[in-house]
């Protein structure tokens, strides 16, 4: 994508993952680790605490120079109207370049709830997880999940392949 505002992949992948609603730094962060995987985009994720982490991520949502697109209400990010207009701008572009299942996907992440998608991320990716002070807890949260079979799509890890299909 050509633009005027000398953005980088990982700028369009904090823009997706802030969505049109907004969402806290963790979903952010969940949401990005998950897309970068979808899109092969190259990101610094990390083991962390709370699972995968990005310094990269959190500092560009707290550097200044990024407030034409999204700004920081509280707890949470939401875009501006320039971020909305780049955010459908991007949606349009992934749906062109026939990957509506990102697009499926994106919309998922973003309607569930962190606890999930931190599970979600927990199981997707477990290399993320040997530093994290709640790997005990997702766990139950996976277990719980599985056997309730409330599932907001179908996962399914084969080595490093990893298929998700939504309904």
């Amino acid at each position: 994508m050509t633009n005027d505002w000398s953005l980088d992949d990982l700028d369009y992948l904090i823009i997706l993952a802030i969505g049109d609603k907004g969402s806290n730094s963790t979903k952010v962060q969940k949401i990005i680790l998950i897309l970068s995987k979808l899109l092969n985009i190259q990101t610094d994720a990390e083991a962390y605490y709370f699972g995968g982490y990005s310094e990269t991520v959190a500092e560009r949502l707290n550097s200044r120079s990024r407030t034409q697109f999204f700004v920081k209400i509280n707890d949470k990010y939401k875009l501006t109207e320039q971020g909305k207009e780049l955010y459908y701008k991007l949606l349009e572009l992934l749906r062109a370049k026939n990957r509506e299942d990102v697009v499926k996907v994106l919309d998922t992440l973003h309607k569930m709830s962190n606890e999930n998608l931190i599970a979600l991320t927990y199981f997707l990716y477990p290399e993320t997880t040997e530093k994290s002070a709640i790997k005990e807890d997702v766990n139950k949260v996976i277990e719980s999940l599985k056997e309730r079979g409330k599932k907001n799509f179908k996962v399914k890890r084969e080595g490093n392949e990893v298929t998700i299909e939504i309904p």
